[in-house]
């Protein structure tokens, strides 16, 4: 039969043990909270980190004869688009342009531009467990702060409409002075883009089945004047409308990947998409 000696000795030593676990806890909760006083990101009034976002995701959506899609085609870019939303990453800002018919060439903002706060997979075990703050509340941030900012621009962008031109790559010139010339170096960008790419202006014009030549078109004064460069740090997705029964993405394909090359997309590494089949 053990001793009150002994008693006591297992009993202080089981203190020991618990105070340990406990003061182990507390000094792992304040480094925990060092860490994230020393790596968190200071924002400005519109969500987005004042040193600037992260990467910028840019979707082109080009309205210039959605008129003539089948419902599939809206179908199928909905989906997409969602998908695109959900991949920006936090800190990081996802901005979409239209292309359309502009003359006067004023078209040349984002119909929206915000920042992601981030979701629930950026968050830590501490904040997982709910011991800093709540999942359901992180959650909520991002769905007002961002995926309901971006929600009814969705459904704005998808009303049918008609144009006399279609001004792709003046509208990807606009993008890449506007989102990209001064985007972070540090990361790797996203260019989005969906049309049926083709581009039609009255200097140039993909309707003129010879113009789909990449030689041909890099000749010409116009390509000067709507030259840009993606400076080797922006990825290039291509969703292309399958409009006519002519297989017209199949025809521009080619053109669209040597073109992309050609103004310096990162790694050359284009993605080309069809929709609505």
């Amino acid at each position: 039969m053990p001793s009150f000696e002994d008693e006591k000795k297992s009993l202080d030593n089981k203190g020991y043990l618990i105070f340990g676990v406990l003061i182990f806890i507390v000094a792992l909760v304040i480094c925990y909270y060092v860490y994230k006083s020393i790596t968190s990101v200071e924002l400005n009034s519109k969500g987005c980190p004042v040193k600037g976002p992260f990467s910028e995701h840019v979707v082109l959506f080009d309205q210039t004869d959605t008129v003539k899609d089948k419902p599939i085609v809206e179908v199928d870019a909905r989906n997409f688009l969602d998908k695109i939303k959900i991949d920006v990453p936090q800190y990081s800002r996802l901005s979409i342009y239209v292309i359309k018919n502009d003359p006067e060439g004023r078209n040349i903002k984002p119909v929206i531009s915000v920042c992601n706060p981030g979701d629930e997979r950026n968050l830590s075990y501490f904040e997982k467990s709910g011991i800093t703050l709540t999942v359901k509340k992180y959650m909520e941030d991002w769905e007002k702060n961002f995926s309901q900012i971006i929600n009814p621009v969705i459904n704005k962008i998808m009303e049918r409409s008609t144009s006399p031109t279609s001004p792709i790559f003046e509208m990807i010139n606009v993008v890449s002075i506007n989102s990209f010339k001064h985007s972070n170096p540090k990361y790797i960008h996203k260019l989005v883009i969906f049309s049926d790419f083709m581009h039609h202006t009255s200097e140039y014009s993909f309707y003129n089945t010879s113009d789909i030549n990449i030689k041909k078109f890099t000749d010409t004064r116009y390509f000067k004047n709507v030259y840009s460069s993606l400076r080797d740090n922006v990825d290039v997705e291509l969703y292309c409308y399958k409009r006519y029964e002519n297989g017209q993405c199949d025809n521009v394909e080619s053109f669209w990947n040597k073109y992309f090359q050609e103004i310096d997309a990162h790694n050359n590494n284009i993605k080309f998409f069809r929709i609505g089949s």
